[in-house]
């Protein structure tokens, strides 16, 4: 199994830590998808404390509790991990179905590696997508989207990037997102942006609209069945191959 983002930053911290946040939402009575009341969970503000740097702003503030959030979530729906095969992105590229209902309520999809690049911000240089936490929000229908770049042995960290969206449920068909997703030069979707991408066979997401329109429709090609998924006694993570 390739590491995730998951099990390297909370591979050890989840067992010792999560519990109690689970035990705080549950007395609170509110729904782990409520990233404002999550926020407000006395073990995540203490856990948020240890994990942050004190000489941190409020972005870098943001971006752990954000990372936090989905890490939680993903940790209390049993770790699934969907790990993408080269045919499933091909398919997910060149097919316009989509979908923002997952077949699970927290799940990551993990993309083939160096396969597919993006900037986590406007000036930064491209990155390799690692994948995309996603999570069931509290609206029906809508996602919330954490996708992982620049993870690599020689790097300590990664970047981030996190949206919320939906799918069209009534014209899925038509590729119809909340978020735009057109580029500016009218290209296509996906298209490469890296020199000689198209000849390695690369794809490139160019803004957050492409990267939620990837993730909903590689949702739509996962399979929907949850009973005959493998799992591995006691691990944190459980893989589901998707060829």
């Amino acid at each position: 199994m390739r590491s995730t983002p998951f099990g390297l930053v909370f591979g050890e911290i989840a067992t010792e830590r999560f519990p109690a946040i689970g035990d705080a939402l549950r007395q609170a009575g509110s729904a782990p998808a409520d990233r404002d009341q999550f926020v407000l969970l006395e073990p995540v503000a203490r856990l948020l404390r240890d994990i942050v740097p004190d000489s941190a702003g409020a972005e870098a503030l943001e971006a752990h509790l954000l990372l936090l959030h989905h890490a939680y979530l993903h940790w209390a729906g049993e770790g699934w991990v969907y790990n993408v095969g080269e045919q499933t992105l091909n398919r997910a590229i060149s097919d316009r179905r989509i979908t923002s209902h997952p077949p699970r309520a927290a799940l990551y999809l993990q993309l083939p590696e160096l396969r597919v690049w993006g900037s986590p911000t406007a000036d930064a240089p491209p990155e390799p997508l690692d994948g995309m936490f996603v999570s069931e929000t509290t609206t029906p229908g809508r996602i919330a989207v954490l996708a992982i770049f620049g993870m690599r042995p020689d790097r300590p960290g990664f970047s981030a990037v996190g949206l919320d969206g939906r799918a069209d449920a009534e014209d899925a068909n038509r590729g119809e997102i909340e978020v735009a997703a057109a580029r500016e030069d009218g290209a296509a979707p996906f298209g490469p942006m890296l020199a000689g991408g198209s000849a390695a066979g690369l794809y490139s997401v160019a803004n957050a609209g492409e990267l939620l329109l990837l993730t909903c429709r590689i949702l739509a090609q996962l399979p929907q069945g949850q009973d005959d998924a493998p799992r591995q006694r006691g691990a944190l993570e459980h893989v589901v191959p998707v060829e």
